[in-house]
């Protein structure tokens, strides 16, 4: 009798940043070739056929197109997981119906608040932990009066400024003065708010936001003639998408989780520039949070009872301490029944600085 065919599974990846290369490209390669590469080492029994929705989320449109590509991948496409999307709000703003469909949406957001039985977090950032490392990074510099410039009215500036606050209590730190934004502000709005930041003569400055001001920022010190030292969220990662954005923020310390000390992720570099006749894949969070999310979606695949996404969800929970790609050396995946934020490890962020271009790892020992 001949063997019915099997059907791939079907994944679903939401990009809702477009027009980011170096993340909006190198996100989804990162999970079909964790995809790929569980299939070809048996990992999982069936090719995955990987269904993209890109589209223009928040802050420059508003929650609907997110919540719309959510459902046309569930609904028409019937997809078991997704990977994505990749912006709190956007996440946010799905969270109603990831329950709802009890469709698994594995995120690199980094808001606290996604949370739910079907909400995973792989966070490329995190709101409430970046602030502490920026703390003990200011500190460690000899830095005590520290000026801010966050992103207003954001969720994202508002639920960073909260747990920065909390990180200089700890720190020791002083905040001397903020400056808000809009999450898209004018070279006008930025060199306004340097100066008042100015006048208060800190010793250090803060960026607290999602990044797009990034474009703005270093005019603003400009056009005030001020060159603090300074960090930022990690809106740094931009810097490693592309040469343009390092450009952007040169001179600006800030949190990332690309290690070139990773090991794990340069392998799998080079493992996919040989099975693609040489084509290379950047080396930065993007392209190894994807794998990270592919490769848990592989495992749960490979794990789920019956091929449903309640089972393929249930089976995510059983993952326990696997190396990532993302972060340093000591970076691992955990989930648990009541634990969906995967990245575990002391350096699962570190700080890098933006020089002519491109960025650089600097050593820092987080608690030491």
């Amino acid at each position: 009798m001949e063997q019915n065919p099997t059907s791939p599974y079907r994944i679903g990846v939401m990009v809702d940043l477009p027009g980011f290369p170096g993340l909006t490209d190198m996100f989804p390669l990162g999970v079909k070739f964790a995809l790929d590469e569980a299939y070809e080492s048996g990992l999982i029994d069936r090719p995955a056929q990987i269904i993209n929705n890109e589209h223009m989320g928040q802050p420059w449109g508003d929650g609907s197109a997110s919540r719309n590509a959510y459902r046309e991948l569930v609904e028409e496409h019937q997809v078991l997981a997704i990977a994505g999307p990749m912006s709190t709000d956007n996440c946010l703003a799905i969270l109603d119906q990831v329950e709802e469909y009890q469709v698994p949406a594995i995120t690199i957001c980094g808001t606290q608040e996604y949370v739910g039985k079907h909400a995973y977090n792989l966070p490329n950032g995190n709101l409430a932990d970046e602030p502490a490392y920026m703390a003990a990074w200011l500190k460690n510099q000899g830095h005590q009066r520290i000026a801010i410039v966050r992103d207003y009215p954001s969720r994202i500036g508002m639920e960073y400024y909260r747990f920065f606050e909390y990180a200089c209590q700890q720190f020791g730190l002083e905040i001397i003065g903020v400056g808000n934004v809009f999450p898209g502000p004018t070279e006008e709005d930025v060199t306004g708010v340097m100066a008042r930041l100015k006048a208060t003569n800190p010793d250090a400055l803060a960026y607290l936001g999602f990044g797009e001001a990034c474009r703005q920022l270093n005019n603003g010190l400009r056009n005030n003639d001020w060159a603090p030292e300074r960090i930022m969220t990690t809106a740094f990662i931009q810097a490693s998408y592309n040469e343009f954005f390092a450009k952007l923020i040169d001179g600006w310390h800030g949190i990332d989780q690309y290690d070139e000390r990773n090991t794990r992720l340069t392998n799998m570099l080079e493992r996919y520039k040989k099975a693609n006749d040489g084509k290379e894949l950047i080396s930065n969070s993007a392209v190894s949070t994807g794998y990270d999310i592919g490769l848990c979606i592989a495992i749960a695949l490979s794990r789920m009872e019956i091929a449903t996404p309640e089972s393929l969800s249930k089976a995510l929970e059983t993952i326990r301490m696997l190396p990532a790609m993302t972060g340093g050396p000591g970076t691992y995946i955990t989930f648990g029944p009541h634990d969906h934020r995967g990245f575990k490890g002391l350096d699962y962020l570190n700080v890098r600085v933006a020089r002519n271009g491109t960025t650089e790892l600097v050593p820092f020992e987080f608690g030491g």
